[in-house]
């Protein structure tokens, strides 16, 4: 499908310039489709169509597995990028002389519960960034032996970094500790192998670059670790034979054997619809990833011409972050304008996906 095409699909793009994907995405119409065609269902059919979700549960999560080049028995659906970060804080083996560290330009999501990790006696390190990047050599100085986590952010969420996963998963695998990654400013707009990196887990919900809805998030655990981890919440659908409810061991129930073991109830079935609808629509145009990064670097040079000052290093992603004089104030004046963008780290953040043009980056520019 060619771009003209999949802006046809964007609604939002015949009312908006729309460049805030870092925030929240708009909703492509095959992925209105499947809200649709998923309460309705839900309205008409109630319980006879619960086989049905859970058939296109199995579907999704083969689909994001083949989308982070992973396996479904790796992947659990929960509510949010926060939950899958607290499931993995609260299952570490963490002691008192261990540390975990992570960076000061992470979102609260992936600082605070590491942080209250500290309740436990864990010593909590944080790598502070120099002039908006992380350098590896700082990461070096605060991993060691009595590491228990490495947490970054794969692109942090203000001024668009972007951490060298492979370099850090190396760094954790050298000193046996385990590394979290939050992708969710990366996922759909990068193209992402969590086997390259020797990711551990990760955790992202879905309403950013997946182009998804909110309160559906994907977690993932690699395969070695499934039977080293017990999940901090159990409930029917942790057991393995979980539709035997009635008959199961009540003695000695038997927990899934895969990463469903974390999905402890009821899933959020409409956004597991959703998630399917928009991960099929993202398919579509495999070459997102250099469309991004092309918007990126074009939106960087016409602003560096123009003598703003872009916040946003060399390592970046789909964010572009520069100054202004009272961002708050530009952001509220280009809203009547309608061009959407975020206020960060005391400038306009930028982020454009794939199907955005250079035409609405110049739109943008010219309001400036």
């Amino acid at each position: 499908m060619n771009l003209d095409q999949i802006r046809e699909q964007i609604p939002t793009a015949k009312k908006y310039t729309y460049l805030n994907h870092a925030a929240c995405s708009p909703l492509p119409t095959p992925v209105l489709h499947a809200q649709t065609q998923y309460i309705e269902d839900r309205a008409l059919e109630a319980e006879v169509a619960f086989n049905s979700w859970v058939e296109c549960t199995e579907k999704t999560r083969t689909l994001v597995a083949d989308f982070i080049k992973a396996s479904p028995e790796e992947i659990a659906f929960l509510k949010n990028t926060s939950e899958g970060i607290n499931v993995v804080a609260n299952m570490l083996d963490c002691k008192t002389g261990d540390n975990v560290v992570t960076t000061d330009l992470e979102f609260p999501s992936n600082y605070m519960p590491w942080l209250d990790l500290t309740r436990k006696g864990v010593e909590f390190r944080v790598v502070k960034n120099r002039n908006g990047r992380l350098l590896f050599e700082d990461f070096e100085k605060v991993v060691d032996d009595h590491t228990t986590c490495l947490a970054v952010s794969h692109v942090e969420f203000a001024t668009g970094f972007k951490n060298d996963l492979k370099a850090l998963g190396d760094l954790c695998c050298d000193h046996d500790a385990y590394f979290f990654v939050d992708p969710i400013q990366s996922l759909g707009a990068l193209d992402t192998d969590v086997g390259k990196s020797s990711i551990d887990f990760f955790s992202s919900g879905c309403y950013k670059w997946l182009m998804s809805e909110l309160g559906i998030s994907i977690f993932y655990i690699r395969k070695g670790l499934l039977d080293q981890f017990h999940p901090p919440v159990t409930g029917w659908f942790s057991l393995k034979d979980y539709l035997n409810y009635e008959t199961f061991d009540k003695e000695s129930p038997a927990l899934a054997d895969t990463a469903r073991k974390f999905e402890c109830g009821n899933l959020n079935f409409y956004g597991v619809y959703v998630l399917n609808a928009s991960l099929t629509f993202l398919n579509t145009y495999p070459e997102r990833e250099e469309r991004v990064m092309y918007l990126a670097d074009y939106l960087i040079d016409r602003l560096t011409q123009k003598g703003f000052h872009v916040q946003t290093p060399e390592e970046h992603a789909g964010i572009v972050n520069f100054k202004v004089k009272d961002a708050k104030t530009v952001v509220k004046k280009l809203e009547k304008k309608n061009i959407i963008v975020s206020s960060r780290a005391g400038g306009i953040r930028i982020s454009a996906h794939f199907w955005n043009t250079t035409e609405e980056l110049d739109t943008l520019l010219k309001e400036l």
